[in-house]
């Protein structure tokens, strides 16, 4: 039987950081993937849906020649089309795809197994080669665990829909043939950022939200522009409603799903009915009730060291049911590196004060922090100021075309120390980050101001909001500075001494 320092199970974004990570000190590391590396991420995540985003904003670009110039362009979807937007999309897979290989994990010290674990002791992994005629089944021991599975799409409870057929993220990149009609179940990230690049392909798009309002988790203006943005751009919007009912249609083998709205049903034909509703932990066949780990549909339980209830088995990534991002991934994966490895005072916490994330719809969409009215709740209406500036007011967006969005920036306590940022306009994604370092040291938001931002630049929407952080701290002083300055006026005579 072979002994580790630790072993990871998964070879996605957590688990290949960690196994790295592991390596790089010196532990002895096993890996285990009953797929391919990279997760997720690589093959039906961020990697091919920004890819498809990026085909997909061509085609929308091509669309609005006459705005920067040229004669309307006649651009016609031909039939091979799409399947040539998908083959570029596995074209980028494989590229990026070569940053996972195993020979690379290998040459960094890492074992790589491939075959499906299960834990038969708490400190024992049992794992089933991929194919048969491979060899016996190989035992793992190790002294510590990183369980970092990932998660899968979770359907919702909708009558009739699996015998209808549906397609999440995990099978949308795989269509040969441009959907005629899209139904997109869910207002959240992956609903927007498909639905919307679907649209501009030129699928008819529905969208469909149980909630009041799209990105229920974003700032409230925030969701009430991209809403606005999808549905000038032809994406039909339903909010609070959900689907029923789903069947096939007779004849031409469509799909209907059936919509409640409102205390009123219709129904709306579509070729195809993408999920994008939620995510669940990939915990099936672990058998972690051997190992004592406790985990429900939700996530593997864990405390704030990333451990789980089996002091020695630790969680990272969408498994953990934090944060379903890729960065997220990899930063709990280097907690678990310290924590599993070492003793206090090396471990760490977690810490989720500071963590930015994006929706990659067009315009784009970053956050890092509280929504306004969070903050409202958590320091009160009167320990609150919110700096706001607009796209259309910063001259690089103008020569973008580009003026469609805003930057907020959410301060509180006497110092205005920012406790929260909303961005929405081109590359919102980029400009996040100095926003990002300010609130990680604690800065005000007038030190945005403050800081030297290139001429022209998008990113002097930060600066802007920075700036009138610092006239509103002058505001209490204008009076005497104009009395200053009047009785300045006065004295014409008077010469400023320099030097």
């Amino acid at each position: 039987m072979s002994t580790y320092d630790i072993i990871v199970i998964g070879g996605g974004s957590a688990g290949l950081v960690a196994a790295v990570g592991a390596a790089k000190l010196g532990a002895r590391v096993a890996l285990v993937e009953k797929k391919a590396l990279g997760g997720d991420c690589l093959y039906t995540g961020c990697v091919p849906s920004k890819t498809l985003i990026r085909s997909a904003r061509f085609a929308h670009e091509v669309s609005r020649a006459a705005e920067f110039g040229f004669a309307p362009l006649d651009w016609q979807f031909a039939g091979d089309t799409f399947a040539a937007i998908t083959g570029r999309v596995r074209r980028v897979i494989e590229t990026v795809g070569e940053h996972d290989a195993p020979e690379v994990f290998r040459r960094e010290g890492v074992e790589i197994i491939f075959g499906t674990p299960r834990f038969v002791s708490p400190h024992e992994l049992e794992v089933e080669p991929l194919e048969s005629g491979m060899g016996e089944t190989p035992y793992l021991r190790a002294r510590r665990f990183c369980i970092a599975t990932g998660s899968s799409p979770a359907a919702p409870p909708v009558e009739n829909l699996r015998e209808t057929g549906f397609i999440t993220n995990e099978e949308v990149f795989q269509l040969q043939t441009l959907p005629r009609a899209l139904v997109v179940l869910g207002g959240g990230p992956i609903g927007l950022e498909l639905g919307q690049a679907f649209a501009r392909l030129g699928s008819r798009v529905t969208i469909v939200e149980m909630r009041d309002r799209l990105l229920p988790r974003e700032d409230a203006e925030v969701s009430a522009l991209i809403e606005k943005k999808l549905r000038a751009e032809g994406v039909e919007v339903l909010l609070d409603a959900k689907a029923v009912h789903a069947s096939r249609t007779t004849g031409d083998g469509s799909k209907s799903v059936t919509i409640e709205q409102h205390n009123a049903r219709r129904e709306i034909l579509a070729d195809e009915i993408l999920i994008g509703t939620g995510r669940r932990p990939n915990t099936e066949n672990l058998d972690l009730e051997a190992a004592g780990v406790a985990y429900d549909d939700k996530r593997i339980q864990t405390d704030a060291y990333l451990r789980t209830t089996a002091p020695h088995i630790y969680a990272a990534g969408d498994v953990t049911g934090h944060f379903p991002f890729t960065h997220m991934a990899a930063y709990e994966a280097a907690v678990v590196v310290r924590n599993a490895l070492f003793f206090w005072p090396l471990t760490q916490q977690l810490d989720f004060r500071v963590v930015p994330w994006a929706t990659f719809t067009d315009p784009e969409i970053a956050r890092v922090g509280l929504t306004e009215q969070q903050a409202r709740e958590r320091y009160g209406d009167g320990r609150v100021r919110v700096f706001r500036t607009e796209f259309a007011d910063n001259d690089r967006a103008q020569t973008e075309a580009a003026g469609e969005g805003f930057a907020k920036l959410i301060c509180a306590g006497r110092r205005e120390e920012i406790v929260g940022a909303h961005i929405i306009g081109a590359h919102a994604g980029e400009l996040i980050h100095e926003v990002v370092l300010a609130m990680k040291q604690r800065l005000p938001a007038s030190a945005l101001g403050g800081l030297i931002h290139i001429y022209p630049t998008l990113t002097q929407v930060n600066q802007r909001a920075g700036l009138d952080a610092v006239l509103a701290k002058l505001e209490p002083y204008q009076k005497h500075l104009a009395r200053y300055f009047a009785w300045r006026r006065s004295k014409p005579g008077r010469r400023q001494k320099q030097g």
